[in-house]
């Protein structure tokens, strides 16, 4: 199977889409932590998994998937409702994360947070290449997958464990870097436990082209990381409290 048939470029874009989807998350959840109702840090962290999880995870994964191909070069076609399925796991996957997390350091809620994560995770990665319809058949080599749902899981604690603290933005910006380059890798990890046989006399599978299904999803997904951006570059900082002045009463016959 051949990983890079479109180029190196793929993988540099499917990198940075992660990079930038998990930035503007990163970014919400700092947000988060400046509102002081629970209902303004739900919106936040909402925002937050829609792109760590459906961008920064479903949709550079799945970007990445327009340079691999079959062997002999076969192409594959693609289930969209499962396709869809995965990006909605995703973006629930790292909610739940966030929203147990909590906004302070406690080891447990951290180890149970970064679980919940990384199951919904790896259930998003297997339903996304469940998605994977071949001319064929695929098998799955189970080591290759574990080690993804292995560098999953220590991308989701290191994650969590990120978002706990308050960093400036060119760490924000290098965390997000990281976590690109582990979804990414975890992504080739689990393609190498894909075992697929094509057979010719097996009929052309039902499903889309990706490159046509992916790009309207791209751009919708990119334009959509415009949204959080411009409600952090307007938001209030809600943590102020507003100053009242107290004004001293006027004692009769003092003004003279």
């Amino acid at each position: 199977m051949s990983y890079f048939a479109m180029g190196y470029w793929v993988l540099g874009l499917s990198v940075l889409v992660a990079a930038a989807g998990a930035l503007v998350g990163f970014t919400c959840v700092r947000q988060s932590k400046k509102s002081v109702t629970s209902r303004f840090r739900t919106v936040w962290l909402i925002a937050a998994a829609i792109s760590i999880g459906a961008i920064g995870v479903w949709l550079a994964v799945f970007v990445s998937m327009l340079g691999v191909r079959g062997p002999g070069g076969a192409t594959f076609r693609y289930d969209v409702p499962r396709m869809l399925g995965a990006a909605v796991l995703a973006g629930l996957a790292v909610f739940a994360g966030l929203i147990f997390l909590g906004q302070r350091l406690q080891w447990t809620r951290l180890a149970g947070s970064s679980l919940a994560m990384t199951v919904g995770l790896a259930l998003a990665m297997y339903v996304g290449m469940d998605a994977v319809q071949v001319r064929g058949t695929v098998e799955l080599n189970w080591a290759p997958i574990v080690g993804s749902i292995a560098l999953l899981g220590l991308t989701a604690v290191i994650a969590l464990w990120f978002v706990l603290h308050s960093w400036p933005m060119p760490a924000l910006a290098g965390g997000a870097v990281v976590f690109g380059l582990a979804v990414i890798g975890a992504h080739y990890l689990w393609l190498a436990g894909l075992d697929i046989r094509v057979d010719s006399r097996i009929s052309v599978p039902d499903g889309e082209d990706l490159f046509t299904f992916l790009v309207p999803m791209f751009v919708v997904g990119t334009l959509s990381l415009a949204v959080p951006i411009t409600a952090v570059l307007v938001a209030p900082d809600r943590r102020a409290v507003a100053t009242v002045t107290v004004t001293r009463p006027v004692e009769p016959g003092s003004l003279r």
